[in-house]
């Protein structure tokens, strides 16, 4: 028997929820970015901005998956918080530019359902499975150094996730792509949920208790990268800000080799 409390089943079944949710960007802005004027809740242009969109959905996916099989709720509360703050600023970016979704479509229903209920879903649950958590051990303990990292990066690219949500203006220009309000709150809130992740797993302070969203942060710039790079003249790859953006994210890529690493080492 694992070690803690119970995953609650209703927090599984929302975990495969989600697994749909996510699949419907999959299909839509990771598959077919060029044409999310049709296939998706608003035009995102230009196409390569979609395409990131996508890479983040690419990203995320393994966390949803795994959270469905989680061995027990201590294990799988650390991306928990993340993902309700996320899907509450992306409803919050739908309710500040309501005009630029295609209204009445099956694409535009899907994502306010998708971003309407998470907050909710995740806040109740999360009360409910730490009503009944318990506490225990740490098999795996992070250094001092490591969860250190963990903390500078993460207020980082936490607090530039907020400050973009809050002034998108500051994401738009200058940047490596032309990029809308709209597009720059988005992506806001997937930084946002990059930088809670590294938090939160500094708070854990145990890699047995982290693994769970070590695949996102590994494959968030390879995903965001090889979408990118099918509009390559979109993009000025020689931008000071595009470097400086994937050099944090090569940080995070290592950071969640180190998690995967340091659970081997010691298993």
């Amino acid at each position: 028997m694992p070690e803690g409390s119970r995953v609650l089943p209703a927090l599984r079944i929302w975990f495969c929820i989600e697994v749909l949710f996510a699949s419907f960007g999959l299909v839509s802005v990771a598959y077919d970015p060029a044409n999310s004027a049709s296939n998706f809740a608003w035009s995102i242009q230009p196409p390569v901005t979609a395409a990131m969109i996508g890479g983040f959905y690419l990203a995320i996916a393994p966390i949803l998956i795994l959270g469905i099989f989680a061995r027990s709720w201590e294990r799988v509360r650390v991306v928990v918080i993340p993902a309700l703050v996320f899907t509450a600023m992306l409803l919050v970016a739908t309710w500040l530019h309501w005009a630029s979704f295609r209204h009445g479509t099956p694409a535009f229903w899907l994502w306010y359902v998708s971003y309407f209920t998470p907050p909710f879903a995740f806040g109740i649950l999360y009360l409910l499975q730490w009503r009944r958590q318990q506490a225990v051990p740490n098999h795996q303990p992070m250094i001092v150094a490591f969860r250190s990292l963990l903390i500078l990066l993460g207020l980082l690219i936490t607090a530039e996730g907020l400050y973009t949500f809050v002034n998108p203006a500051h994401f738009m220009a200058p940047q490596a792509f032309v990029i809308t309000p709209l597009t720059a709150r988005t992506i806001a809130g997937w930084m946002t949920a990059v930088g809670l992740i590294l938090l939160f797993s500094a708070a854990e302070g145990a890699f047995e208790r982290v693994r769970i969203g070590a695949p996102f942060l590994i494959l968030a710039l390879p995903c965001l990268w090889l979408q990118m790079a099918r509009f390559p003249d979109q993009v000025d790859w020689t931008h000071p800000r595009l470097l400086a953006m994937g050099a944090v994210l090569a940080l995070c890529t290592i950071v969640g080799l180190y998690m995967v690493r340091g659970l081997r080492l010691r298993n």
